[in-house]
Order: C-alpha cells, then structure tokens, then sequence
C-alpha cells in the first residue's frame, strides 16, 4: 500500500485501553492510533481528517498531561448535529481515538468499560468539540481553522477541472499532490490551526 510520505512523519497518539488490557488485545492496554489510521477510517486525507486527529490529540495532551490517556473514559461532545457540515467525520475520527460511541456503542462487561452514550451532537458551546474526562469531570473545548494554511493558486481551478471530469491524468496526479502538500502543512502546524480553551 503506498500513500505520501508525510503520514508516517505525524508523531501518533499513544493511549491505555483498560479494555484491550483485560481481553488481551495489546500488550499491557497501550494503543497506538496514526494519521494513517484516521485516513484509513475516513477513506481520504483532507484538512477535517487532519483537523480532527490533530484535536483529539492535543484536546486529550491537555486533559491528561504527562499521563497517558485513557481510552474509553472520555466523554465527547460536538456543537453541531451529526448531519450538519463535516460533523460526522470529525465525530468518527475523534470516536475511533478516544473509543467514546453513541448508543450503538459497546456496553461494558459487568458493567464495566462501556463505551457508548458518550457521544452527544447537538451541544451548545463555545468550540467545535469538548472532551471531558469521566473520572475528574475535567474538560476542554477546541478550535480548529486551517485557514491560516493557504493553498496552491492551482489548486482550486485543478478541483474544477477534476469534479467536471475535464482534467487528464497528469492534472488530477498534480491536484492530488497539491491537496496533500496543504494537508501535511496543517499537520504540521498544530499549534497554529488548534486552539485548546481549559474549563
């Protein structure tokens, strides 16, 4: 399987899963999830995959600090409704990295390590998603706009050229690349495109 580069590049975010531990899933419950693994789950890399993996790591850095985070004992909340703008996505890329679910999600063993109903739409706050910790009620809001990250002048009228399925391959090679080249920048720029606000 090939892909750019850059995935690799991204540090991933390192988690205890209790669950994992105790089913023998990882060795001592330690996971590991990669920008790879966002993009796998979405099926593409644009700015929201990167905005939402980049959220769920820094949103899960300030609540935890130098302790690992603890998968499946965060709650999750997101200011719009799921349908609503690119919500969903962010909502699955978030989910996937904390192992908070809706209440379709997994419901414990002897009523422990359950993971569903700890994902609401809907919310009303100040930021795009809060993240708060079940066992201190801690939490915090984040911000995401990539906008400082400006694209290529090319970018926009290769993107029409490909959605009217009027560019030839070597245009659509060319916007791939230009779309990713902006990706890879937001990733690298966490501090820049993310804000974190402490409750």
């Amino acid at each position: 399987m090939q892909y750019p580069h850059f995935f690799d590049t991204i540090e991933p975010m390192k988690l205890y899963d209790p669950l994992a531990k105790v089913l023998g899933a990882f060795e001592e419950g330690i996971v590991h999830f990669s920008y790879l693994d966002a993009v796998k789950l979405a099926g593409h890399s644009c700015p929201t995959v990167a905005g939402a993996f980049l959220m769920a790591c820094q949103g899960l850095q300030a609540l935890y600090g130098d302790a690992l985070p603890q998968r499946g004992d965060v709650e999750v909340s997101f200011r719009e409704k799921k349908e609503e703008g690119v919500t969903g996505v962010i909502a699955n890329v978030i989910s996937m990295i904390t192992g908070a679910s809706d209440e379709g999600g997994f419901k414990g063993l002897n009523q422990k390590f359950a993971r569903r109903s700890l994902l609401h739409f809907g919310v009303a706050m100040e930021g795009i998603v809060r993240l708060t910790r079940l066992d201190t009620a801690q939490s915090v809001e984040l911000f995401y706009d990539p906008s400082s990250v400006a694209a290529s002048p090319l970018l926009q009228p290769l993107m029409q050229k490909v959605l009217q399925n009027a560019a030839n391959a070597e245009e659509i090679q060319e916007f791939g690349m230009l779309w990713q080249e902006r990706v890879a920048k937001i990733l690298q720029r966490p501090k820049e495109v993310v804000r974190v606000k402490k409750d």
